[in-house]
């Protein structure tokens, strides 16, 4: 569902990428990530590492098996609003639309110190119009790619 005036763009899409995960891929994580915790504690003989990636690990799984909520997005003149959420543009530097046969995102470089890049899904908006939007209020960055992590991420179905 999209909306459009002079003033934003609105539409509602998934909070992120979802990959439908077989159990082989959860066995497969846990079984390289005791690999390593065995590693750690047994050849190494370093606790810490091994605690500290068994820990990770659990972390990595669970919010692996996160299912992504619906949620309100809008451009406005003053900001991107993300249920609510909301960056101003002050805060953000430049954005770049991915399109192509996996991703169809806009990408925005943010000025926050951690986790500084924002991925909205674009899903039934049209990728052109939300560009043409935005180049109103923010710089485009030239480079039109996925990001290293939504490459990884779609390699391994994150």
């Amino acid at each position: 569902m999209s909306n459009e005036n002079q003033n934003n763009i609105s539409w509602e899409a998934w909070e992120f990428q979802n990959y439908e995960k077989s159990p082989a891929w959860y066995i497969s994580i846990t079984g390289i990530a005791l690999l390593v915790v065995v590693f750690f504690a047994y050849v190494q003989s370093d606790i810490f590492a091994a605690v500290s990636i068994a820990l990770i690990a659990i972390l990595f799984i669970i919010f692996s098996a996160q299912k992504p909520q619906r949620v309100g997005i809008e451009l406005n003149s003053k900001s991107v609003k993300i249920g609510n959420l909301s960056y101003p543009y002050k805060q953000i530097k430049y954005f770049w639309v991915v399109y192509n046969e996996r991703h169809r995102t806009i990408n925005f470089h943010t000025s926050a110190f951690v986790n500084n890049v924002l991925i909205l899904e674009l899903e039934s908006q049209n990728p052109e119009q939300a560009r043409n939007f935005l180049l109103k209020y923010l710089p485009e960055h030239s480079e039109t790619e996925e990001t290293p992590i939504q490459k990884i991420a779609h390699k391994f179905k994150i």
